[in-house]
């Protein structure tokens, strides 16, 4: 019984011996690189099968035979017969067919088929939530709260998506938003193409500092959402950055449906309405964004965007309206303060070429002249004394902003109004906060609308 396990250890050890040599010669031969086409596989997997239903026929066939050592040698011999031949031709045939394959191109591995058929499909879901009371004065208290996922997805390294959902209860439902929803080809280190809806450049409230686990306030400035200036945008975009020697420069440039121009009511008259996301005629809002970043932690910016905001085949086609802004971003470690200091700040104007709404009075307030103008900003300086030795302090953060809005064009809506609003953060982690902000908010010609804030947000 011994020889008889030996004889079987032997032929098992030999076929092993042999089946390894396979890679091992593959690798000695400088012609090939390392891959094997799918039918070399399915070959060799279907002889190795077939070697092993052959050695469990022999090992059955031991206990009816006499002369078992005789068999188990001749069984061993013929395995060895058997393995050795069919393992050159399948190396011959092999070897023959990689150098054809070799000398044409070289042959792609399995997990690169994939990559090119179906990309590299990685998938990130971030976003924030938010929970917030608010008690205005002349409103009712309330408490509010919202659920922002935001969907990353990288098909390949050049192709890119993101989007955004804005969950929040409303009345006795649910409103489900979609806020952006774009596709971005990354072209070179320079050069990043875009389409789909997608934050307006010339908007960088919007574009960098709306999520609320980022904006240090509860509430955000009423300059850049009350039709002054574009909050989100649908069409294409280009934009990138390049260094300038030392410094630094970023651009957005994009071309999108543009707004619409408010004609049928006398408080609203000569103003862009810029939530309508498709477009009233054939003429393209076109806009942008240019930045300069001349000091590590200082960036300067300009934005424009023009349009034709008319509905088509009205006397209102030709009507022109110019969006303009001008915006400041500075963060500075200081020794002095033992702290960090913030400062953004942003100014929009917006000026329509002159119409006469209401021509004929047939909605009871014309006829009206207006060459309309709009204006207004928000700067905001925050402080958090990050260089204190004690922990508990480090996590609070101060922060005051001036937020301003222009009367409407007609002189018939609300007046200009401007705030003022004192907020203090504390950290819990880097992406969670609880705030408590009071605004004093005295709309010019009405009672105030003071309010106090409190609110929780998380980001992930």
């Amino acid at each position: 019984m011994k020889k008889t396990r030996h004889y079987y250890l032997a032929a098992i050890i030999q076929t092993a011996l042999v089946i390894i040599a396979v890679p091992v010669a593959r690798a000695e031969e400088p012609t090939t690189d390392g891959y094997v086409t799918r039918k070399e596989y399915d070959e060799l997997k279907t002889q190795l099968l077939a070697m092993k239903k052959e050695l469990d026929a022999l090992k059955k066939e031991k206990s009816e035979v006499p002369k078992r050592e005789s068999v188990e040698s001749h069984a061993v011999a013929d395995v060895q017969k058997q393995v050795a031949p069919k393992v050159q031709a399948t190396e011959t045939q092999a070897g023959g067919d990689l150098h054809k394959e070799v000398t044409t191109g070289a042959i792609p591995s399995i997990a690169e088929l994939e990559a090119s058929l179906f990309g590299t499909t990685k998938f990130v879901l971030a976003g924030w939530a938010e929970a917030m009371y608010e008690q205005r004065n002349g409103q009712v208290s309330t408490f509010s709260a919202s659920f922002n996922p935001i969907f990353l997805w990288e098909l390949t390294p050049k192709i890119l998506f993101d989007g955004r959902l804005e969950i929040e209860p409303s009345g006795g439902g649910t409103n489900v938003n979609l806020v952006n929803a774009q596709i971005s080809y990354l072209l070179n280190d320079y050069i990043a193409l875009g389409a789909g809806e997608f934050f307006s450049p010339s908007n960088v409230f919007v574009e960098r500092f709306e999520p609320q686990w980022i904006n240090k306030l509860p509430d955000r400035p009423i300059g850049v959402y009350h039709d002054v200036l574009p909050n989100i945008s649908v069409g294409a975009q280009i934009r990138g950055g390049f260094p300038i020697g030392p410094t630094r420069a970023d651009y957005a440039f994009y071309v999108s449906n543009g707004p619409t121009l408010n004609t049928f009511d006398a408080r609203t008259a000569g103003t862009l309405d810029f939530n309508s996301y498709t477009d009233n005629n054939d003429n393209k809002a076109v806009g942008g964004r240019v930045g300069f970043l001349p000091i590590p932690g200082v960036e300067v910016g300009y934005g424009f965007e023009t349009s034709k905001p008319g509905f088509q085949g009205t006397s209102f086609s030709r009507v022109q309206a110019l969006v303009q802004s001008v915006d400041l971003e500075i963060t500075r470690d200081s020794d002095l303060l033992k702290g960090r200091i913030n400062l953004f700040a942003q100014y929009a104007w917006a000026r329509v070429d002159h119409a006469v709404y209401d021509p004929d009075g047939s909605l009871g307030f014309g006829p009206l002249p207006l060459t309309a103008k709009r204006d207004g900003g928000y700067a905001e300086l925050a402080y958090r004394p990050t260089k204190l030795d004690i922990d508990f302090l480090r996590n609070f953060e101060l922060i005051f902003r001036w937020d301003h809005l222009s009367g409407d064009p007609s002189g018939l809506g609300d007046p200009s109004e401007t705030r003022w609003t004192i907020g203090l953060d504390y950290w819990l982690s880097p992406s969670t906060v609880i705030k408590a902000a009071y605004e004093w908010d005295k709309p010019n010609g009405e009672r105030n609308r003071n309010a106090l804030l409190f609110q929780t947000a998380m980001g992930f």
